[in-house]
């Protein structure tokens, strides 16, 4: 009997070693693609300042270019403060919707679904360490969400009323749970600042669709559709929301979104609204690297 107590004991330590194990590594990848984020976000929004010093510099043999080397420095500082303060309230304050109450009110929403999107959220915001960020819903019926806001009080995550609908329950967790992640890993502060600075890679200089590219990540939303399943452990729940979404007339939320602000934010969806962006499109190509379908999406999941 004490032989068998012991073994017990040894077995309920061994298991708690591996959680402990599995949770370190799991902590270790939210931090790292946090940090990654956050060096990105800061590379961009830095480099302008070294030029600028760099030309201030040379300005002290050449007047001129002291200069141009100050304006640069001011000019740049005023537009990173304000594309920095833009991607940390992000594009969901311009976005709007309204509470999941609200749709019900209006008969856009069941109450079961409403519940459900509040049930849903905040279990996995537990489970994720995160606060619970202001649920809305953009009346529209074409399926689709996103998340936006890098401080607590301003995350916003917006779901439209026909993927809320649509979906069950186990397929509203993956969808949230890939939104969450997107706030764990900081891909709202990168992908905000792609808006605010760059919009979307929308701008019209030489390189902003590739350098929108980058700043956002490399396969943005493969990774967090990988991170939904370290967190769910049930792809299918995930699986079927895409391929639900990709089997929708359109995924393109227009008559609840201005179509400016869409192309903005196109790439920030669960569903990215490629069509919206064609310069981002001629900017890579499929060998490039961050550049998934949801048809490729679908089959890395399918594998796990």
């Amino acid at each position: 009997m004490r032989r068998s107590r012991e073994a017990q004991q040894a077995a309920v330590r061994a298991s708690r070693e591996v959680l402990d194990r599995a949770a370190t590594r799991r902590d270790d990848a939210w931090r790292r693609a946090a940090d990654d984020n956050r060096r990105r976000a800061l590379t961009v929004a830095a480099v302008p300042f070294v030029i600028g010093f760099g030309v201030a510099l040379v300005g002290i043999v050449v007047l001129p270019l002291l200069i141009v080397g100050l304006v640069l420095i001011i000019g740049w500082a005023l537009i990173a403060a304000a594309s920095w303060r833009s991607a940390v309230i992000g594009a969901g304050a311009r976005i709007g919707g309204i509470t999941a109450s609200e749709a019900v009110d209006a008969g856009v929403l069941q109450g079961l679904a409403a519940e459900r999107y509040q049930d849903v959220a905040e279990s996995l915001c537990a489970a994720l360490g995160l606060p619970v960020p202001r649920l809305l819903v953009l009346v529209d019926a074409a399926p689709n969400a996103m998340v936006s806001g890098v401080r607590p009080d301003e995350v916003r995550l917006l779901a439209t009323s026909g993927l809320l609908s649509m979906v069950e329950r186990i397929e509203l967790e993956g969808v949230l749970a890939h939104e969450l992640a997107h706030v764990k890993r900081l891909d709202t502060l990168s992908g905000g600042l792609s808006v605010a600075l760059l919009h979307g890679g929308r701008l019209g200089l030489p390189g902003s669709a590739r350098l929108a590219s980058w700043l956002e990540g490399p396969n943005r939303e493969l990774e967090a559709d990988l991170a939904t399943v370290r967190v769910t452990r049930y792809p299918p729940g995930l699986i079927n929301a895409l391929a639900g979404i990709d089997e929708a007339p359109s995924s393109v939320p227009s008559a609840s979104v201005q179509t400016g602000l869409l192309a903005d934010t196109a790439s920030q969806w669960i569903v990215p609204l490629a069509e919206l962006q064609p310069s981002r499109s001629r900017a890579t190509s499929p060998a490039d690297e961050g550049v998934f379908g949801i048809t490729e999406r679908l089959e890395v999941l399918r594998e796990l």
